[in-house]
């Protein structure tokens, strides 16, 4: 029982820096944009929510590798920074590609909430995979 105490208090602490890290990457991400993704998703564009969505989930496995790979909280929150800005940039990069990206998206093109979702959770998994233990 003792044990599981201990990996309880582990738990909560890696939680709590994994969704302090997530919100860090929200605002990180939707500062990049040049539209308010909050405000379109309020107005029921599901480009935009899907695009979001695929950044949140393209993210959440880099920091899941991170919590299972790193030794400590600091090489979480080192690996947490550096997959950070590898989404930002790789989104930064497909909007220059791209340069209808956000104009579609506030359009409610659906096309580009996919394919702004399918970069995010590609570069998620590549940048996860790429942490070697």
């Amino acid at each position: 029982m003792m044990h599981f105490l201990a990996s309880l208090g582990a738990f909560l602490v890696y939680l709590a820096v994994s969704i302090a890290l997530m919100g860090v990457f929200v605002l990180s991400y939707m500062s990049t944009t040049p539209h308010d993704e909050k405000e379109l998703i309020r107005k029921g564009n599901a480009a935009a929510a899907l695009g979001l969505a695929g950044a949140l989930v393209g993210y959440a496995m880099v920091l899941s590798r991170a919590v299972s790979y790193s030794e400590n909280l600091l090489e979480v929150l080192l690996w947490g920074v550096i997959g950070l800005v590898v989404q930002v940039a790789g989104h930064v990069i497909l909007a220059r590609v791209m340069p209808r990206l956000y104009i579609s998206i506030e359009e409610g093109d659906m096309a580009a909430g996919i394919m702004k979702a399918a970069v995010a959770i590609t570069l998620g998994l590549l940048n996860a995979a790429s942490m070697t233990p």
